[in-house]
């Protein structure tokens, strides 16, 4: 029997010089940041693997001697864009988790409004569904179940008599929001919203992508890569359309834009921030961060982007939200 031998395909990690050298051959420059200094920052600062993605924003030559390698991109531009890559995460991770928070609140208003609801009928009803549930059964009793050993929880698991394996009941919403993640917030919101058909159920789909955006931003993820790609072909929220024409911002620029994933979850999240949170302080706070951000450290080295028609379009296309809406 013949013997065959299997062939290591794995990537082999590069040495930082050998990281350098790669770079050089994909015709990256180091005129503004010399090799010396981006060595010193890929050992101190971030790590090679991290601050290459941001080459998606790139062009590359499409024909001729260099068909394939970059056209004026400078490693200066790539420590730039991970600089405001981090301020944007930051930025969206403060904007999501108000969202997280006043979906809480009007979700508490709303009950309150309600003649037949007491703040445990809704809550037991939707764990019951989740308990009987064919498909994904038990899923938010799962979740709620691996916090038995957190000591912010514990008191609740005492208080409520909270076991593994049997239906949870009886839970006031005020408390259930304490036991639930962003997700199961956006499923409950839709269950409560469906159940006593209120007009907010329209704010489901367009919450699913403030959740991705939230996820990416926690995970400390880059958010401003491969803003190019044309990876969302599902129909946007008719809020988000309408919106963006209220931005000034014309229907093939629409179409484009909110066929990336990344564009699209962050213009559903700024316009969310405005329609849920309402505590006026909290909004002003965030507007200057904002306003900062996109008129301060995003343009302080424009001139690294004159050639970039990828990034300007992106940059002109949230600059019409913001100039209309923050």
């Amino acid at each position: 029997m013949d013997t065959i031998t299997a062939v290591n395909t794995l990537e082999k990690m590069l040495s930082i010089p050998e990281m350098i050298q790669r770079l050089v051959e994909e015709n990256v420059m180091f005129k503004i940041c010399s090799k010396e200094k981006a060595i010193k920052y890929l050992l101190s600062n971030n790590f090679y693997y991290k601050i290459i993605s941001f080459k998606s924003n790139f062009e590359v030559y499409q024909y001729g001697e260099l068909i394939g390698k970059y056209i004026d991109l400078d490693f200066a531009y790539l420590i730039d864009l991970a600089i405001i890559d981090y301020r944007v995460r930051l930025l969206f991770l403060k904007i999501t988790t108000n969202i997280e928070h006043y979906l809480q609140l009007r979700i508490l208003n709303t009950i309150e409004s309600i003649e037949d609801e007491d703040g445990y009928k809704i809550v037991n009803l939707f764990l019951d569904e989740d308990y009987n549930d064919t498909q994904y059964p038990k899923r938010t009793h799962e979740n709620i179940i691996m916090k038995k050993d957190s000591e912010y929880h514990r008191q609740i698991f005492s208080k409520y008599n909270l076991q593994e394996g049997k239906k949870i009941q009886d839970i006031p919403i005020w408390v259930f929001f304490e036991l639930i993640s962003f997700g199961e917030l956006i499923r409950f919101f839709k269950f409560f919203t469906s159940y006593y058909n209120l007009e907010d159920k329209k704010y489901f789909k367009v919450l699913k992508e403030v959740k991705k955006l939230r996820n990416a931003a926690a995970h400390n993820s880059c958010i401003l890569v491969d803003l190019d790609a044309k990876d969302n072909n599902k129909k946007p929220s008719r809020l988000i359309d309408e919106y963006l024409i209220q931005c000034g911002i014309k229907r093939k620029a629409r179409f484009n834009k909110l066929k990336n994933s990344r564009i699209r979850q962050i213009t559903c999240a700024l316009y969310l921030f405005n329609e849920i949170v309402t505590s006026e302080s909290v909004k002003q706070n965030v507007y200057k961060e904002i306003n900062e951000l996109f008129y301060g450290r995003m343009v302080l080295n424009k001139n690294y982007y004159v050639n970039n028609r990828l990034l300007k379009s992106v940059y002109h296309y949230f600059h019409k939200i913001i100039v209309k809406n923050f």
